[in-house]
């Protein structure tokens, strides 16, 4: 992998990394408002939330394609990543101490909170993925009408283009 495509699968990780923090964040303070009231945690609960998104980052990142990929294949991937999400939140549910598994909600919760997370995820993602497809189409189309234009390359700025430093 090179420089240049591994700074762009860091920069890549690291946006979806915060975004499930932020969104496994408001999940927790959901379900706990809504089923869990009374319960009270200490400062070490405050780790959740990252150590979840760290599941679902890497779950991602070994699921990832470097080639463009059919709908199927990349339904099957998404599938596959989900699947690795669950589990694990599911295992790591099962054996911590501090989470009421007894209780007939909380792994259906669980799951149901899982999934919502990974549908938001994918669905910002695809909003802010088409967003920046968008700007580089208009850049392109600039670029290109000053081809035509017969104005020097040169005058085209690699600031203007986005992935050129």
């Amino acid at each position: 992998m090179t420089g240049q495509k591994w700074k762009v699968l860091s920069i890549r990780a690291l946006h979806l990394y915060t975004l499930l923090v932020t969104l496994i964040t408001v999940l927790m303070i959901i379900l706990g408002n809504l089923l869990d009231r009374d319960r009270v945690f200490s400062y070490d609960a405050f780790f959740s939330p990252l150590i979840y998104a760290l599941i679902g980052t890497v779950a991602t990142m070994i699921t990832r394609s470097d080639k463009e990929l059919s709908v199927r294949s990349l339904i099957i991937r998404k599938a596959i990543s989900l699947l690795i999400v669950e589990g694990a939140i599911v295992f790591i549910a099962l054996n911590a101490d501090t989470i009421p598994t007894e209780k007939s909600w909380v792994l259906p919760g669980i799951v149901l909170g899982v999934f919502v997370v990974f549908v938001l995820t994918h669905v910002i993602q695809y909003f802010i993925d088409r967003k920046e497809a968008e700007k580089l189409n208009a850049d392109l189309s600039r670029y290109q009408e000053r081809q035509m234009n017969g104005s020097p390359i040169h005058e085209y700025h690699s600031q203007d283009v986005p992935g050129c430093d």
